[in-house]
């Protein structure tokens, strides 16, 4: 009797539940979700959220510093932030790797973008993260952008700069 009631239960819960959070990011025009920071650098502090960035285009990106991936695509996306942040580009990168050695790793490079670290994974999950990096373009709405094509058209359509 505990069992079935217990099943029954679940089951209740499952259809009762709403989206999660998941699947509301992976939504074309969905309001981008919040992010968790407990930590950062070159300006980001626990303090920054997704909505301090509302009416400007942000790209965001989760990545770490020891990731393939990331250490492969990461220098273009430096080159993006250094060509589109002067014509009102916004970005934010969210890490779960160690404070110090990003800080390192980054000055070595010569960026200067902000990061912050999310050591709890919220951020990667609330955005339905299935491999790194993580990229995703926010418009001035506050909503994600879906796109074909590459990252650099995308932001200069919502730019909309020649």
């Amino acid at each position: 009797m505990k069992i079935r009631l217990l099943l029954s239960l679940l089951v209740l819960a499952i259809v009762a539940a709403p989206l999660s959070t998941v699947d509301a990011a992976n939504r074309r025009g969905a309001k981008a979700p919040e992010i968790t920071i407990s930590d950062g650098i070159n300006g980001v502090t626990k303090k920054t959220k997704i909505a301090d960035y509302k009416g400007s285009v942000t790209a965001l990106v989760i990545w770490l510093p020891i990731c393939p991936h990331c250490k492969k695509w990461m220098p273009t996306f430096a080159a993006l932030c250094k060509k589109y942040q002067p014509k009102g580009l916004k970005v934010i990168t969210v890490t779960h790797g160690k404070k110090d050695y990003t800080a390192k790793w980054m000055a070595q490079r010569k960026w200067t973008f902000g990061v912050g670290f999310d050591y709890t994974g919220r951020t990667a999950k609330s955005y339905g993260l299935k491999g790194l990096p993580g990229i995703y373009l926010i418009g001035k709405d506050g909503h994600l952008r879906s796109y074909t094509g590459t990252l650099e058209q995308a932001i200069v359509e919502e730019l909309a700069v020649k």
